[in-house]
C-alpha cells in the first residue's frame, strides 16, 4: 500500500504517464484517392543510349503534389505540416525495343475531393520517374532517371546521364548517381564517354512506337 507521502507523487507520476501517452498518439490522415476514370493523359518515351548492359524493364511512378491551400493550419508545438503532401502512382510500361519504353501517365490521376472540411482539394503532377534494376557483374543496382512535369512541358525532353560503371553510393545504398542534363553539363570533371544516357519524352500523338 502506498504511503500518504508517496501517494501524491504517484499520481503526478500517473497523470503525467497517461499525458504522454495521449500526446504520443499515432495522427491519422484521410486516405488520398486516385481518380477511377482520368481523361488527361500524357504519353511519354522512355530511350536509353550507350547502356553497358542489357536493359530491363523500368518501373515508372509520378509523384503529385496536393494544394497545400486545403490542408488544415498548422497547430503543433513544433509548427511542422504532418499530413501528407504528396502521392505517389506507378503506371505500366510497355517494352517495344531492347532500348525503348513507353507508357502513358495521367496528369488528373488524383481524385479531387474535401479531404480535410476545407473545400477540394486539387493535384498537380510534379515528377515523373523511370526506375531501372540493372544487374552488372552478378550485383543488382538501381538507377533513378526522373524529370519534372514543368520540364517535360517546356523542353518536350529531359536527358539524365548514369556512369557506365554503375557504382553504388555506399555499400549499404545499391543505388547509383544520376545527372540532370544542366547538372551533368556543369560538371567538367565528368568524361562524356564514361555515362550513358536515358532520355524522358512526350510521344507524339499517332507516334506507333
Amino acid at each position: 500500500m502506498l504511503s500518504h507521502t508517496t501517494r501524491p507523487l504517484a499520481l503526478v507520476m500517473l497523470a503525467s504517464t497517461l499525458f504522454a501517452t495521449a500526446g504520443c498518439k499515432e495522427k491519422v490522415y484521410p486516405t488520398y484517392r486516385e481518380n477511377p476514370s482520368p481523361k488527361a493523359a500524357l504519353p511519354i518515351m522512355i530511350r536509353v543510349t550507350d547502356a553497358p548492359v542489357d536493359v530491363p524493364v523500368p518501373k515508372v511512378f509520378v509523384q503529385y503534389e496536393i494544394d497545400q491551400l486545403c490542408l488544415p493550419p498548422v497547430s503543433n508545438y513544433e509548427g511542422v505540416q504532418y499530413e501528407p503532401k504528396r502521392h505517389r502512382v506507378e503506371y505500366p510500361v510497355q517494352r517495344i525495343s531492347e532500348t525503348e519504353f513507353r507508357s502513358v501517365v495521367f496528369e488528373d490521376a488524383m481524385e479531387v475531393a474535401d479531404y480535410y472540411g476545407r473545400g477540394p482539394c486539387r493535384w498537380s503532377m510534379s515528377f515523373i520517374e523511370a526506375s531501372f534494376p540493372f544487374v552488372i557483374d552478378d550485383r543488382r543496382i538501381g538507377a533513378s532517371a526522373a524529370t519534372t512535369h514543368d520540364e517535360l512541358a517546356s523542353q518536350g525532353a529531359e536527358t539524365i546521364y548514369i556512369k557506365k560503371a554503375l557504382t553504388p553510393l555506399s555499400s549499404n545504398h545499391p543505388w547509383t548517381s544520376t545527372w540532370s542534363s544542366e547538372g551533368f553539363q556543369n560538371r567538367r570533371d565528368l568524361l562524356r564517354e564514361n555515362f550513358f544516357t536515358v532520355e524522358i519524352s512526350k510521344r507524339i500523338e499517332g507516334d506507333t512506337k
